[in-house]
């Protein structure tokens, strides 16, 4: 089963983050590949750890059992 609040956020922050540096690339007058490069590594770099604390954040007892990682949770008896 895919962690479909994980996959939002992901998407949601690194989309986000990308975007606000694309913009203000372009604003500032960098009217070049690098911008955009430059704006896929931002928002990979920012937006997953900020994503994953998110999640963290939404679902405190969920992020105690797997880790933020999503390790698989461990066997409970």
């Amino acid at each position: 089963m895919f962690p479909h609040l994980r996959i939002w956020l992901l998407a949601l922050w690194t989309s986000s983050i990308a975007g606000a540096v694309v913009i203000a690339g372009l604003a500032l007058g960098q009217y070049h590949w690098s911008t955009f490069l430059w704006a896929a590594l931002a928002g990979l770099v920012i937006g997953v750890p900020a994503a994953l604390l998110n999640w963290a954040y939404l679902r405190p007892r969920r992020s105690r059992e797997v880790g933020l990682m999503g390790q698989a949770p461990p066997d409970r008896r």
